[in-house]
């Protein structure tokens, strides 16, 4: 993968920063060969990964051997500090959201969606946009939230990656 094949997203003529969902960094890790050409691609670049994110993956990994190319990811994102971690205030609009979506579409297991809604509050928090293969359900929680939020789908073409 070469860094030239990743760009930005612009959006009315203004780059929007990338925020990695979990299924990308799952696409990323399922091709290990794929993660130095992954972590090179966003250096210098606006990309983030949520604290949520890293999580999720991590508590999905199989070994030691996943484990580790998930601190190499993480560690890549730390040294440039581009790793999100929802404030109180993106945990208190999560939980209001999730509210939201039970009043009006009925019963749900809040838990089922805590992550994807936190990913979509720190995207709006720098006008972002979120790549992910959940393109739909991303796009649902935007829409319910009213978020200045973009939702993209993550490159598969060539190895997984950015658009």
């Amino acid at each position: 993968m070469s860094s030239s094949s990743y760009r930005l997203v612009r959006v009315v003529g203004v780059a929007r920063p990338l925020i990695c969902d979990t299924t990308l960094l799952i696409a990323v890790l399922g091709e290990p060969a794929a993660v130095p050409g992954f972590v090179r691609s966003f250096l210098g670049r606006q990309v983030y990964l949520p604290a949520v994110a890293l999580a999720e993956v991590y508590a999905g990994t199989r070994g030691p051997r996943d484990g580790r190319l998930v601190d190499q990811i993480a560690h890549a994102f730390a040294l440039v500090d581009r790793v999100l971690t929802p404030t109180a205030d993106e945990w208190a609009r999560a939980g209001r959201l999730i509210n939201r979506a039970i009043r009006l579409r009925g019963a749900m297991q809040p838990r089922d969606h805590l992550a994807d809604v936190l990913i979509v509050h720190l995207a709006a928090r720098l006008r972002g946009a979120v790549v992910t293969a959940n393109v739909v359900d991303f796009d649902g929680w935007v829409s319910l939230g009213r978020l200045d939020v973009a939702v993209l789908p993550h490159r598969s073409a060539g190895g997984p990656g950015l658009p």
